[in-house]
């Protein structure tokens, strides 16, 4: 139980105290909101430094995977298509360690952002329309880092083939990388003002996305207008052209026939294991589709080509 009382003296003709007044009012629940508030901060600071921390430990378990199916990687590929389709499934589940980074840095930054808001919270404890929208806010972002887990959980569940809407694909990766965009001031131009429905699964395109889009991204370093656009387009009758460039200075000419080999990367091994673009690759030609690169006059430039069912004007 607490109070605060202010205390007035009251004083004679001669400065001699005569009698003290004294008003008080019960501030408990201020002293119990701010304790709860400074429980839950110290909640998301473990929380957030949990994340890190798993994301660190697992890094050298899943270098090691990467040796592993390194090698057998070069045992399958001198056997037929088939088998290098069952060793992509399993690169396909090693790739869990980016996974954890995307995790780890999805969350990152709405939980620095709830600890800003719990401080708010704690300053704007009089202020009773001040607190409800700032709670408001936090309760959205929760809701937000909620929706992100659930998208990553089924990225890797493959489903079954399906007819999908690309640009309502595409919006789900941007909102995936969403953090990663803004933070780094990258301006997205899509071009194409028709949507199309493509033969594909969506969260395998929502994956080819998110590699090309983020690969962009780390090419950009210091550059000041980093500019990714992307544009869709027929191809003959069956066919629908996503092309996807940047201005990022483009590729080494030694390396562009290399980048969809298993394992390639000039990364350092710390920033991930090179399975990425290969993976892409897979899904494409698992929808029966094409994927290439080049470079164009600014930067990297890919061009997917999947099969197409109708065009929706």
């Amino acid at each position: 139980f607490y109070l605060e009382t202010l205390l007035i003296p009251i004083l004679d003709k001669n400065n001699e105290l005569i009698e003290i007044v004294a008003f008080s009012h019960n501030v408990s629940n201020s002293f119990k909101l701010n304790e709860e508030l400074a429980l839950n901060h110290a909640k998301l600071r473990e929380l957030s430094i949990n994340l890190e921390n798993t994301a660190k430990n697992h890094q050298q378990e899943f270098i090691q995977l990467g040796k592993k199916f390194e090698k057998k990687m070069q045992i399958a590929l001198e056997k037929n298509e088939k088998d290098i389709k069952i060793a992509y499934e399993e690169i396909l589940k090693s790739s869990l360690e980016q996974m954890i980074s995307d995790i780890a840095h999805q969350w990152r930054q709405p939980l620095n952002e709830l600890g800003i808001a719990m401080f708010q919270m704690k300053q704007n404890l009089k202020d009773e329309k001040g607190f409800a929208e700032i709670y408001s806010q936090s309760k959205d972002m929760i809701k937000n880092m909620s929706e992100t887990i659930d998208v990553f959980r089924t990225l890797f569940n493959k489903g079954v083939e399906q007819c999908v809407f690309i640009k309502e694909t595409l919006n789900k990766a941007l909102e995936i990388a969403f953090e990663t965009i803004e933070k780094n001031h990258v301006n997205i131009n899509i071009v194409s003002k028709s949507d199309y429905e493509v033969l594909a699964y969506e969260n395998g395109l929502i994956r080819v996305f998110l590699n090309l889009i983020l690969n962009s991204i780390e090419a950009f370093k210091n550059k000041k207008r980093k500019i990714i656009t992307i544009n869709f387009s027929k191809f003959g009758k069956n066919y629908l052209k996503i092309t996807i460039k940047d201005n990022a200075g483009g590729i080494d000419k030694e390396n562009l026939d290399k980048i969809f080999q298993p394992y390639f990367t000039t990364k350092h091994p710390s920033q991930g294991i090179g399975v990425g673009l290969y993976i892409s690759r897979q899904i494409i030609e698992s929808f029966q589709g094409k994927i290439k690169v080049k470079n164009g006059k600014d930067g990297a430039c890919f061009e997917i080509f999947l099969k197409l069912k109708e065009r929706v004007e």
